[in-house]
C-alpha cells in the first residue's frame, strides 16, 4: 500500500490493464473519465484526449523551445484513486503516474525512466475543440477567400477574389461542436448570404455551403 492507500501504484511496472479486459474494466470505473484533460506538468503542458469510450488517451506535451511529446496513456481508476501508465512516449521516457481525482481535478505524481515530479490536470467532459487558428485560405470553387479571424473571438472578416469579378466581403460567426462547424455569412458586400457546414480535421476543413443564391462545396486550410 503507498499513503493514497492504494495497492501498488507507486510501481512503475505495474502493468495496465489487459485490452481484452479493458471493456469488462470501465464497466467497474466509478469515475467519468471526460473526453479530454488539460495537464501541467512543471514547464510542460499537456492535452490528452480519449480515445472513445475507452480508458485509453492520446497524449501530446509542449514546452516553450523544446520539441513537443507524444504519447499513449491507459487510465485505470479505483474510486478516486487513478493510476497512469505512459508508454510508446516519442522521447523513450515511459512513466507511471498516480494520483487522486476530486471532482474535475486529478492532482498526483509520476515517476519516469528518468525523473519525474508532481502533476495536476483538469478533466473536460466536452469533446476537445479544434482551434480556430489565425486565417482561413478558403476554395470555393472558382473564388478564393481570406477569412481572417479578430482577436480570439469566433468572428471572421472575409473577402473573396475571383478573376474578372468584384471582390465580395464578409463577416462570419462560426459555432463549434466538437470537430463540426457551422459558419454563418452575414453583411455581404454582393447581398448573398450564406450558411457554411463542415468539420475540422487538423489544419484541415472542408464541408457544404448554402446562400441566398447557389451554394456548393468549400475546403479551408488553417494557419
Amino acid at each position: 500500500m503507498n499513503y493514497y492507500g492504494y495497492p501498488y501504484v507507486n510501481s512503475y511496472f505495474q502493468p495496465p490493464v489487459p485490452y481484452a479486459d479493458q471493456q469488462e474494466y470501465l464497466l467497474r470505473q466509478p469515475q467519468d473519465l471526460g473526453r479530454w484533460w488539460q495537464v501541467e506538468e512543471g514547464a510542460w503542458s499537456g492535452v490528452w484526449t480519449r480515445r472513445g469510450n475507452s480508458n485509453v488517451f492520446d497524449a501530446r506535451w509542449t514546452r516553450q523551445g523544446a520539441t513537443p511529446i507524444t504519447a499513449v496513456m491507459t487510465v485505470n481508476v479505483h474510486d478516486r484513486f487513478v493510476s497512469i501508465s505512459r508508454r510508446n512516449s516519442s522521447d523513450g521516457n515511459d512513466c507511471q503516474y498516480v494520483g487522486i481525482i476530486e471532482g474535475n481535478r486529478v492532482r498526483g505524481t509520476n515517476v519516469c525512466i528518468r525523473g519525474g515530479g508532481t502533476w495536476s490536470a483538469t478533466i473536460h467532459r466536452r469533446p476537445l475543440q479544434p482551434d480556430l487558428g489565425r486565417r482561413w485560405e478558403v476554395q470555393e470553387g472558382a473564388w478564393r477567400g481570406i477569412w481572417t479571424r479578430r482577436g480570439n473571438s469566433n468572428t471572421f472578416d472575409a473577402r473573396w477574389t475571383r478573376q474578372g469579378a468584384t471582390p465580395v466581403t464578409a463577416v462570419l460567426t462560426m459555432t463549434q461542436e466538437g470537430n463540426n462547424v457551422r459558419i454563418l455569412r452575414r453583411n455581404s458586400s454582393d447581398g448573398n448570404n450564406c450558411e457554411y457546414n463542415g468539420r475540422i480535421e487538423g489544419r484541415r476543413a472542408s464541408g457544404t455551403f448554402t446562400c441566398n443564391q447557389g451554394g456548393g462545396n468549400w475546403t479551408a486550410s488553417i494557419s
